[in-house]
């Protein structure tokens, strides 16, 4: 039986941050009428039976921010779920959701945060049970929740789909990992560093314009804030800085431990202030 010691927490009203272990964070928006889920992790345990006997009654959507396995990882234990068509391909070696993807996952984060977690990787790390049924998110796609509305929008760079939420009701910004102290840009489509440096930044100047419509921003892995705690409000800023820096190739450069390196490895940053910025499959310092 998997395990249902996911731990949450309501920050504000009806918005519920659940933590997958540290791997990634699970939000829960609850109207009057619908819930909302934002991601599914990396399926460890029965989030489900959690959303269900624990955070809400309601009939909820649940809708992907991106098609990374940390995320999606979860939806084959769900019937339909949402995604931008732009990452509705999930098959991308490397970030794909396997089972052999989401089980070396997790154990990279429990080797990193040299912690104990309460769940065993063999029973409460399973195959999906199916393939979701996919319906396409675009840009302004809304959900009446009853008494509050989510609206997601395009924010590619971290991934060709990526997308943002935010909650009218408690003018709260979901940006999963369109924006973090640790941004790593990447693109399925396009090979041409610097369009994928510009196309972040103009992802995310646009987010910026839109300020009157959040005050507090929530990322997807909490390792740089605190759990149920938001973004320090200089992230973005310093990471449009950064974005800046870089495609006038005026960016300051460091090597750093690279987190997602099962061997011990490096990888050289962008620097500004608290915020690194990185690419996928490719060195940042020489494009």
């Amino acid at each position: 039986m998997s395990t249902k010691a996911l731990p949450f927490y309501e920050f504000n009203k009806g918005i519920y941050e659940i933590d997958e272990f540290d791997c990634a964070s699970i939000f829960v928006i609850v109207g009057t009428e619908r819930a909302l889920v934002l991601d599914t992790g990396t399926g460890i345990g029965d989030l489900r039976w959690v959303l269900e006997n624990r955070i809400t009654d309601k009939p909820y959507d649940v809708v992907l921010s991106h098609n990374h396995g940390d995320h999606v990882g979860g939806a084959g234990f769900f019937d339909t779920v949402w995604i931008h068509e732009k990452d509705s391909d999930w098959n991308t070696p490397g970030t794909a959701p396997t089972l052999s993807f989401r089980r070396e996952y997790a154990g990279l984060i429990r080797r990193r945060e040299h912690k104990y977690y309460r769940y065993d990787p063999d029973a409460d790390i399973l195959p999906w049970t199916k393939e979701p049924q996919k319906k396409m998110l675009k840009d302004g796609t809304s959900f009446y929740l009853g008494g509050r509305t989510v609206t997601f929008y395009h924010c590619p760079g971290h991934t060709d789909g990526e997308c943002v939420a935010v909650d009218n009701l408690t003018h709260t910004l979901l940006i999963a990992d369109a924006c973090n102290n640790n941004l790593l840009l990447g693109s399925a489509s396009e090979t041409d560093v610097h369009r994928i440096i510009s196309t972040a930044e103009e992802s995310l100047s646009r987010i910026a314009s839109m300020r009157n419509l959040y005050e507090d921003v929530y990322n997807s892995h909490h390792d740089f804030r605190g759990f149920g705690q938001p973004l320090s409000p200089d992230v973005l800023p310093d990471v449009l800085g950064c974005l800046t820096d870089l495609y006038e190739q005026k960016a300051q450069f460091k090597t750093v431990p690279d987190a997602l390196s099962t061997t011990g490895g490096t990888k050289t940053v962008a620097v500004r202030n608290a915020v690194q910025i990185s690419l996928m499959d490719k060195n940042i310092k020489y494009y």
